[in-house]
């Protein structure tokens, strides 16, 4: 028999050990940067959400000719301190006391996302006057990742009352 080749249709040791090297490395450089991609899009996503509530809070005070306050609420009934990642209301607050007078009064719920930090400083609420603008001073409202991978973002309401988003706010207290 003449000389012959034998082929062999596996792979060796060395050649999957090779691969699964390239795998790993490709793997622990691309698994951070899309940690960081996704949580950048939740900071987005929260922050884009508020401003829509806050806006629709507005546009409710203007529309209704009454007062209307967004709040961080846990329990999503009542108002409560200045943790908007633990959820929030929109409520009618025609007696402007901070703190929806019954059920039907209660315009909106929020639920909150564990894997976010928002809050608003010493700030409890957002009162929108009949005329559409915010009671009180500036409000800011931070939003950002548990994790700190993502630049966090700011949700401002003027006086006026215009909410909107300041995206990579540098130098936020995300605590």
């Amino acid at each position: 028999m003449p000389w012959s080749r034998k082929t062999n249709e596996g792979w060796t040791l060395i050649e999957v050990l090779l691969a699964l090297t390239v795998l790993a490395t490709l793997g622990l450089t691309g698994v951070p940067a899309m940690q960081r991609f996704v949580e950048q899009h939740r900071v987005v996503a929260a922050s884009n959400m508020l401003v829509a509530h806050l806006s629709f809070a507005r546009n409710e005070a203007i529309t209704r000719s009454t007062f209307v306050s967004a709040c961080p609420s846990v329990d999503l009934a009542q108002c409560s301190g200045n943790r908007w990642d633990q959820g929030w209301i929109v409520f009618v607050d025609a007696d402007r006391v901070g703190q929806p007078a019954s059920a039907d009064d209660i315009l909106r719920v929020v639920h909150g996302d564990d894997r976010l930090l928002m809050h608003s400083g010493g700030r409890f609420r957002v009162r929108f006057q009949p005329m559409g603008g915010a009671y009180g001073t500036n409000l800011t409202i931070r939003v950002c990742g548990r994790s700190g991978l993502a630049t966090p973002s700011a949700v401002v309401v003027s006086n006026p009352g215009r909410p909107r988003v300041e995206r990579e706010a540098a130098g936020l207290d995300c605590l």
